[in-house]
Order: structure tokens, then C-alpha cells, then sequence
């Protein structure tokens, strides 16, 4: 079945679990009724990752987290398929300042569809480089900083050229 992902684990060695998610918006545990994930987000969803928390049924919780259109299902912070540890992205809190300066941007400098795509990519980017723990906090810091200078210098050329041409 095209668009679907199935996961078979158990959570004690003994009782199996059948996770179905199909068409990237439904989910069913143990070939129980299909349910909406809109309707199962959790808290620890962010604008990087999605994540639902879905009841097997006997109490446990699973999140099926979404990133970057790849499906995991994670229980006790292991994933199913392969037991590895896996935690979800989590976006410092300093990394919201550049966010809201591409709002600032977007409202200021240079609107509209072009300025819209261009300030929600460079705030994804930023909050995807300022999530990287591999990277020293620092470089994360100055790289967010350097980013968010090229996009507002290239947005200003873009909104002077606009209004120069509008205005000949």
C-alpha cells in the first residue's frame, strides 16, 4: 500500500503491537479504528518536528514522530525499528529570537509571497542549525547571526530594487 508505514514491536517480549500510519494523517494501533494524528499532537511538537502521542491501549503511550516527512514511532525514547535511542528535536529557546526577527522582517522589509518564502526558509534553517547539539553552541550562535544578516542585506536589494522599478 503506497503512503503507508507499519511498525510490528512488543513493549514487554510478550504483547505485540501493530502501529499502522497511512496517508501521512491516520493512525491505528492493532488494526483498531483508524484515528486523525491532528487530534493526537503533543506538547513536544515544534515547527522542526511533529509529534504525536498514540495510546496502544493498555495504557502506554508511543509518539510517532514526524520530521522532515520521515515517520519514526518511538517507545520508552527507543525506536521501534531498530532500539536505538531517540530523541526529539528540541530548538533552543535563544533560537526564537531569530525567528521572530524574520517576522520582523517579513513585515518591515519585504512582504508578499517572495518575502514570506524567503523569511519562513531562513527561520527553518536557523532553528535547524541552532537544534544541532553535535555543533558548539557558539558556532551555532554566530552561524544563525551570519544567516540572518545575508537574508536581511538580500532582502533589502530585493525590496530597493521593487520599489525602483515600480517607481520608473
Amino acid at each position: 500500500m503506497a503512503n503507508t508505514k507499519e511498525w510490528n514491536f512488543s513493549t514487554d517480549g510478550e504483547n505485540g503491537f501493530k502501529v499502522v500510519f497511512e496517508k501521512n494523517k491516520l493512525v491505528s494501533v492493532n488494526g483498531g479504528e483508524a484515528v486523525k494524528i491532528a487530534k493526537l499532537k503533543s506538547k513536544d511538537s515544534n515547527m522542526l518536528e511533529a509529534v504525536y502521542d498514540v495510546d496502544l491501549g493498555n495504557g502506554q503511550i508511543a509518539k510517532l514522530c514526524v520530521r522532515k516527512n520521515v515517520p519514526t514511532l518511538v517507545y520508552d525514547g527507543k525506536n521501534v525499528e531498530n532500539g536505538q535511542k531517540y530523541e526529539v528535536t528540541k530548538i533552543p529557546k535563544w533560537a526564537y529570537v531569530f525567528v521572530a526577527l524574520y517576522v520582523v522582517n517579513f513585515f518591515l522589509i519585504i512582504g508578499g509571497a517572495l518575502g514570506g518564502a524567503i523569511n519562513m526558509a531562513s527561520a527553518v534553517i536557523s532553528a535547524t542549525i541552532a537544534s544541532n547539539t553535535k555543533k558548539n553552541a557558539a558556532i551555532r550562535v554566530i552561524s544563525c547571526i551570519v544567516i540572518y544578516v545575508v537574508v536581511t542585506a538580500v532582502s533589502l536589494v530585493v525590496a530597493y530594487s521593487v520599489r525602483k522599478t515600480l517607481m520608473n
